[in-house]
């Protein structure tokens, strides 16, 4: 592997964990917020983040759906990137999309169940770990692993 590519994944690599932190930043303080706002609790959200104090819950649940899919595609490009550079492999690179699109596709069908049955209480812990899967570097790590060890066809 040569260096430039060497350095082109160690700024990919860091980049998807720097995402980690900086989402992290975000939603701890925001559900600080809603939290606030809903149930009452103490807020300890940093100050930056004492504009939302205006908003609605309703308001504050849009910006986290809207961050959520911000994050999940920040996500996902950086994973295709990766095992792109990595694999060179036009076909790993649909199988990423695909995982990508499966993981948010899911989490979508099962709110949208949740929504026509009322069982939101009840499928939200499903849903939410999808799209927390989705918003993580472990597809990275699966994909990786599983491009990693599959057998080489002969050409």
């Amino acid at each position: 592997m040569a260096v430039s590519v060497k350095i082109k994944l160690f700024i990919l690599v860091l980049g998807i964990v720097l995402l980690g932190f900086v989402r992290d930043y975000f939603f701890m303080n925001i559900n600080w917020i809603f939290l606030h706002l809903t149930v009452g609790r103490p807020n300890q959200a940093l100050d930056e983040f004492h504009f939302l104090l205006n908003w609605t819950p309703e308001e504050i649940n849009a910006l986290k759906w809207l961050l959520t899919f911000l994050f999940s595609g920040l996500y996902l490009l950086l994973t295709w990137l990766i095992i792109r550079i990595c694999f060179q492999n036009p076909v790993y690179n649909r199988i990423t999309l695909i995982a990508y699109l499966a993981l948010t596709g899911l989490a979508l069908l099962l709110y949208f169940i949740s929504l026509f049955t009322g069982q939101s209480d009840d499928l939200y812990g499903v849903i939410r770990t999808l799209m927390g899967l989705a918003q993580s570097f472990m597809p990275l790590m699966i994909l990786y692993l599983l491009f990693k060890f599959l057998p080489k066809r002969a050409e």
